[in-house]
């Protein structure tokens, strides 16, 4: 399928005690749009936006290309996402 990407979010970064149970390095995959990987659904509704605007071919201009990482919405107990897009 022609302008699609195959998404790889690799967690960067773990603050607190994370209940998904995640350790820096962890990758999830997306793709063709099915989830590969464990994911914490608090996580997943924070990246979901993200997720679907990287998924796309976009403009060089396009806002999502600026984004480099992104966190779960928890204060105390973090993770810390970075998305890959890959033809």
């Amino acid at each position: 399928m022609s302008g699609i990407y195959k998404l790889k979010i690799v967690v960067e970064d773990v603050k607190g005690k994370y209940y998904a149970g995640y350790k820096k390095g962890d990758i999830i995959e997306i793709e063709d749009p099915v989830a590969k990987g464990k994911i914490c659904i608090y996580a997943f509704s924070a990246l979901i936006p993200y997720i679907t605007a990287a998924y796309r071919e976009t403009p060089s201009d396009d806002w999502i290309n600026a984004v480099e990482c992104l966190q779960c919405p928890d204060p105390e107990n973090t993770v810390r996402f970075r998305i890959i897009r890959e033809k």
